[in-house]
This record gives C-alpha cells, sequence and structure tokens, in this order.
C-alpha cells in the first residue's frame, strides 16, 4: 500500500480513529451530519441524547422534541420493530440499504427515514445516521401515477384498435390496405379474401398484381399511383380478378406513420347501389391548394363548420385515414368534449376578422385528447372559415384565475371567457373555492389538521392531499393568502 503523507493506510485509519475520540458529542453529531439529514445519539437504553439536523425543513417535523425519549416511541407504529431490530446488539445482518421508518408528525404527512446504526468499542452511544427520502417519495408517487396514466392510455388504445379492428372484420365490402411503395397487402378483412381468393386464404404480403389478371393489372397500378397523389379517391370499374369475377374499385390514399400508403374498397360489378356509395363525394373547390403547403395542421370549413378542405398535416393529427373520412364533417366531430369552445369561436368571427390564440381540447379518431391553440379567419370573399389547429406541449402552465375579493375580478374573468374553455375556467374556480375553504377550515380550528378535515367532510388523508394541490403545506392561521 502507498504510504500516505509518510503513513501506511493502516496507520491512517488508527490516526482517524484517534482524532474522533478527542471529539465531544456536539463536534461528532455536527461531523456526522454534514453527510446526512439526520443524525440521533442513542444511549443503551434507547433514548435519544442528541438530535442533529442538516436543514431546518427537518426541524419542523418536531425531530428536536425526540431528545428524552426512546426512538421507538418517535416513529409510527409500523416501524417500531425495524428500531427494535436496527438498536439490537444481537442483530448480526442488517439491511444494507437500512430501516425506512416513518416518525409521526403532527398536522403534517408521515416523514419518510432511511436509518443506518453504527457502535464501536467504549463508545457510549449508538450513532444512528439518517437520510431524508421525502424526495424519492415524491418521485415514485410520480412514477406510479405516470404508470398508471400510461397504462390507461394502452387500455384505451387497445380497446380503440379493437373496435376499428371488429368493424373492419363484419364489413360486407371487401377492404385491402396496401403498402404504397412495395404494392404489397399489409391487411385485409375476410370480405376480400373471399372475394379475391379462391381458396380464402390470408392475403398479407401478397402483390396486389397478382390478383387480378393480366389484362388489368396496369389498370390498377395506374390508379394506384394517382390515387397517392391526389385528394380525391380513384374510381375502377370492369375490372377482373384472378378467379376471372368484374369488380369494381374505389382506391384511397391515407396517411400512415407520415407514410402515404393507400386502401382499396372493392365490390362486384353489379352492384350498383354499392357503386353510388362509395363515390359519393363533395366538391373540394380551390381551399385544399390554399392550405395544402401550410407548416401547420390546417383546414377550412363553412360557417356552419363543415369541412371544405384539409391538409395532410391536420389528417396526421386527428389520426385520419384518409381525406375522404374528414370532408363532409362537422369540426365539432373532434371537439366532442368541448363543443362549447367551437361555438364561441365561431361566435366571435362574426365580429372579429379573426381570433388567434384560442385554445381547447381536440379529441382524434382515435379517442385521445389534444390541448390545441386554434388560430382562424373569416374570409368574406369566399365566406369560408380558415383554421390552423396548433398542438400545445402537456404540462403547460395552468391558468391564473383571478383570486376572490380582489378589485376587477369580474374583469378579470370576462378577459379570459373566449381565450379558454368554459370548463377551465370553471375547474379552476373550482380549485379555488376549494382552497379558500380549507384555509377557513384551518384558521377556525387553529391549524388542527384533523378537526379541519372533520368539519370538511374529508378524511385526513384526503385533507393532506389537498394542502399539497393548494400549497398549504406550511400554512398558518393568520398568514396572507394567495388565490
Amino acid at each position: 500500500m502507498k504510504p500516505l503523507n509518510g503513513h501506511s493506510g493502516t496507520d491512517g485509519f488508527a490516526v482517524a480513529d484517534s482524532l474522533l475520540k478527542t471529539l465531544d458529542l456536539d463536534s461528532l453529531g455536527s461531523l456526522l451530519s454534514l453527510g446526512a439529514d439526520v443524525v440521533f445519539l442513542v444511549d443503551q437504553s434507547s433514548v435519544v441524547s442528541q438530535v442533529y439536523c442538516a436543514s431546518s425543513d427537518l426541524s419542523e417535523y418536531g425531530l428536536s422534541k425526540t431528545i428524552g425519549r426512546r426512538l421507538q416511541d418517535c416513529v409510527t407504529v409500523e416501524s417500531v420493530p425495524k428500531i427494535d431490530s436496527m438498536l439490537s446488539a444481537g442483530t448480526s445482518r442488517h439491511p444494507v440499504r437500512g430501516y425506512q421508518v416513518n416518525h409521526k408528525c403532527s398536522g403534517k404527512p408521515d416523514l419518510p427515514v432511511v436509518y443506518s446504526a453504527y457502535t464501536a468499542k467504549d463508545f457510549p452511544y449508538t450513532i444512528v445516521v439518517g437520510r431524508d427520502l421525502r424526495q424519492q417519495m415524491l418521485d415514485q408517487q410520480r412514477l406510479v401515477q405516470t404508470q398508471m396514466e400510461l397504462e390507461a392510455d394502452y387500455r384505451e388504445l387497445k380497446e380503440a384498435e379493437t373496435r376499428y379492428r371488429t368493424a373492419f372484420k363484419v364489413a360486407s365490402v371487401a377492404y385491402v390496405m396496401l403498402d404504397g411503395e412495395r404494392r404489397t397487402i399489409l391487411d385485409a378483412n375476410p370480405a376480400a379474401s373471399t372475394l379475391l381468393s379462391s381458396t380464402g386464404a390470408p392475403l398479407s404480403g401478397k402483390s396486389i398484381r397478382d390478383l387480378f389478371v393480366r389484362d388489368d393489372r396496369d389498370r390498377v397500378g395506374d390508379a394506384i399511383s394517382e390515387a397517392r397523389h391526389s385528394p380525391n379517391p380513384v374510381n375502377l370499374d370492369g375490372v377482373r380478378v384472378a378467379k376471372g369475377e368484374p369488380v369494381s374499385l374505389t382506391i384511397r390514399s391515407y396517411r400512415e406513420n407520415g407514410i402515404t400508403n393507400v386502401l382499396l374498397a372493392l365490390w362486384p360489378a353489379d352492384q350498383d347501389e354499392e357503386s353510388k356509395r362509395q363515390r359519393t363525394e363533395r366538391p373540394t373547390g380551390g381551399n385544399a391548394v390554399e392550405i395544402a403547403d401550410l407548416p401547420e395542421a390546417a383546414l377550412v370549413t363553412d360557417p356552419e363548420g363543415t369541412v371544405l378542405a384539409a391538409n395532410t398535416l391536420f389528417l396526421d393529427l386527428i389520426h385520419a385515414p384518409s381525406l375522404t373520412q374528414v370532408l363532409g364533417r362537422n369540426i365539432a366531430s373532434w371537439f366532442s368534449n368541448a363543443a362549447i369552445d367551437i361555438r364561441v369561436l365561431y361566435t366571435r368571427l362574426l365580429d372579429e376578422p379573426s381570433v388567434r390564440g384560442f385554445t381547447s381540447t381536440l379529441t382524434d379518431n382515435l379517442s385521445g385528447e389534444n390541448a390545441v391553440s386554434i388560430s382562424a379567419r373569416l374570409n368574406p370573399s369566399s365566406s369560408t372559415i380558415q383554421l390552423i389547429v396548433i398542438p400545445q406541449p402537456t404540462g403547460s402552465d395552468r391558468l391564473t384565475i383571478p383570486s376572490p375579493g380582489v378589485p376587477d375580478q369580474a374583469d378579470g374573468f370576462s378577459a379570459l371567457v373566449g381565450k379558454v374553455p368554459l370548463k377551465d375556467l370553471i375547474r379552476e374556480s373550482l380549485d379555488v373555492i376549494e382552497k379558500i375553504c380549507i384555509e377557513a377550515a384551518l384558521d377556525q380550528t387553529s391549524n388542527n389538521r384533523a378537526y379541519a378535515a372533520e368539519i370538511l367532510g374529508l378524511s385526513r388523508q384526503s385533507l393532506y392531499i389537498k394542502l399539497r394541490r393548494h400549497g398549504l403545506e406550511d400554512y398558518r392561521p393568520g398568514t396572507d393568502r394567495q388565490g
């Protein structure tokens, strides 16, 4: 071992041991607290003799009042056996990560701390070193909450997938989803397998050309190429499948993960009613050209909200398979949970030439909800409304709701109307009222949290959760309220 300052490593430990023995208890505790959040010096009767806290924040939990009491009496009931095991002289093995215990704190949530105990020969105290776990517990709670939200989103996605998959399979019309680049079949419903295959075998992975007679393959290939670059569906009649049966086709392009693929609808050529139903289209006029090159999701509607045109970015935003599934629908279809917002927006456009930064919640075709900001203008020459829809990042700042009692409170609320959804205004206002009620209960009970929970009709745990949500954990009666 390489010497350190003229001493071997073993000599260095001996010197450190001799120096520590010269320290008084206050100095020793202060030294240990430099690397820990809390330090206890416990005598052989498990009575706390000294306490050292690294921060004043921990002192507010009443740890200084543990002096002269048994450490077991300062923790919650389920933590007592852990303290007994930690301080037991007969315990040969201790957990490597220490003992996690909870301290009882009047008027506050329990304080989680992980402790490790150390003893030395001829030293009259057991040194108990603790590390504050509050931040770790908060991180764990956030992780669990995030995991629960992800699982809920995943369940909703699976349920939506099941619904669409069921509709896809039971449809009487043959549908084929085609890779737009390689022209191979991605998926096909049972009706397509029956119509295109003599054996009814699955079609996935097969080339679309192989399912038609040789003379019609080029016609089908040209129609697919045209459909990939056309905003409107391409129709094809009198095409014979490999079995020799004539069929009619409607070919539409759709967006999937930023790639243009193709959806084919096929039915026997003699079904005139199906041909009429599949080929009923609304003209798009020049509106599609106006918004096609915009860098954000955009659409054009008439004054009643019926969609006349939409660009591909809007299709991606709402997860729409093709433009034909958007045209002719009312814009409120994607704001089903915020229909009032859209009515407010269109009403404002009657008085203002344009509206910017209007916030709402968009519901896509997979039932997912996204916060969006909408800018809109009324085109007087064509009597159409042009809208740009911009997704907003999650976790955005909460609304600034005027506090009750402040001057011009009504003006503050009226300034928010039309800029944020009504339901958000109501939700945030209820939060303000809830906070005021909790503060009043704490004032009436002189900050007795248990009594305050009782008069509010809440459990203590629910009250603590609401205190944290409103930032009232350290609230004291008589302090200034902030709404």
